[in-house]
């Protein structure tokens, strides 16, 4: 019975000892991505508001905003499958066919981007149909 008890203690400790470890590799996870994303979280407000004041404002000067987010999914070997416009060979395994038909390996242009985590498919890219 002593040693019994000596053994659930141990488990016990071990269990929050994994508890607290799991706590300080979230914690250091999220800082590590937030450190990656504060220059997107320091002018994207400002940004969206000098938008909504000036129907005008020069869209192309958002593009640099974006970057620390794209540093982030690339930190996380996120990658994306094309780029919008790109005109890539059909393949249903990457690509979502949003209009007309294709077969496999005919030409089709990238309307919306999609994502692959490693080897793990996120999103296929949807395409149309090249002209």
């Amino acid at each position: 019975p002593a040693e019994l008890e000596k053994l659930q203690q141990e488990y016990q400790y071990l269990q929050q000892q994994m508890q607290q470890q799991e706590t300080q590799i979230q914690q250091q996870t999220q800082q590590a991505a937030l450190d990656i994303l504060e220059p997107w979280m320091r002018n994207w407000p400002l940004a969206a508001y000098r938008v909504q004041q000036d129907p005008n404002f020069d869209a192309t000067k958002l593009l640099k905003l974006v970057q620390p987010v794209e540093k982030l999914l690339q930190s996380w070997g996120v990658e994306a499958i094309a780029s919008v416009g790109a005109e890539v060979a059909y393949d249903p395994t990457e690509h979502q066919l949003v209009q007309g038909t294709l077969e496999v390996g005919q030409p089709a242009i990238v309307k919306r981007v999609g994502y692959r985590h490693g080897n793990r498919l996120l999103y296929r890219a949807e395409v149309t149909p090249a002209s």
